[in-house]
């Protein structure tokens, strides 16, 4: 059932802000071998074969969580769980992968870029132009606090209700990034976002939300070499 091309209702309510910090700590070694780490062979690091192939692409979809993208325009979604998985998250300014999981004092810290603790809920986005799917929301503290709120109020929790949705919008860019969140009603989904509610309910049986395994985190190898990258640019 494809839930694209629904009109959205653009009264926002604007209330937090999220940024990213850095500090220094000493003590590291950027250019200091990792002990123990040593390349795969090859006959387990290239695998040969159409069949092989095939393996390794269905994998990679299956492993393979997207992002829910704050955009100007306001996105209806659905809470599969309210329980957050908190992580520290590492923001790096270079080409290509920019943000990277890793943890206090590990490698990027100890050449002082300070990890910023973050949240990231399962959603399901049910105004986008592809088929819905279940996606990682990763938020900072402002609006994890605002969340929370939200699950813990007797009127609008837990956030994963059934009965409920949320409406969300950012505005602003960087460090000025604004998000807005706002409760919808499943009652309300008919007439202001041309959903049929038990057609959704429906479609949202299929979906469970995803566990760690889905954030992908950096190992200390990985976060090393970024370390290196880092010092040597500056």
């Amino acid at each position: 059932m494809a839930l694209s091309n629904i009109s959205v209702r653009k009264d926002e309510e604007v209330t937090n802000m999220d940024s990213y910090a850095s500090g220094e700590t000493d003590d590291f070694d950027p250019y200091q071998e990792e002990e123990g780490m040593e390349a795969p062979e090859r006959s387990s690091a290239i695998q040969v074969g159409w069949a092989a192939a095939k393996k390794a692409k269905e994998e990679a979809s299956t492993t393979f969580t997207p992002d829910f993208k704050f955009t100007e325009d306001v996105q209806l979604i659905k809470f599969l769980s309210d329980e957050p998985m908190a992580f520290l998250q590492h923001w790096v300014q270079r080409p290509g992968k920019k943000s990277f999981i890793g943890w206090s004092g590990d490698p990027l810290e100890q050449i002082g870029n300070r990890p910023e603790r973050k949240f990231a809920f399962s959603v399901v986005n049910l105004s986008g132009e592809e088929e819905p799917k279940v996606q990682l929301m990763v938020v900072g503290v402002r609006l994890f606090s605002q969340l929370e709120k939200l699950s813990t109020a007797k009127a609008t929790g837990p956030i994963n209700r059934s009965d409920l949705y949320f409406a969300v919008a950012k505005s602003g860019q960087g460090t000025k990034t604004t998000y807005s969140v706002q409760v919808v009603k499943e009652r309300d989904l008919a007439e202001d976002w041309e959903i049929d509610p038990v057609a959704a309910a429906e479609l949202l049986k299929q979906f469970k939300p995803l566990g760690p395994e889905a954030l992908r985190p950096a190992t200390k190898a990985e976060l090393e070499t970024i370390a290196r990258e880092v010092l040597a640019a500056q």
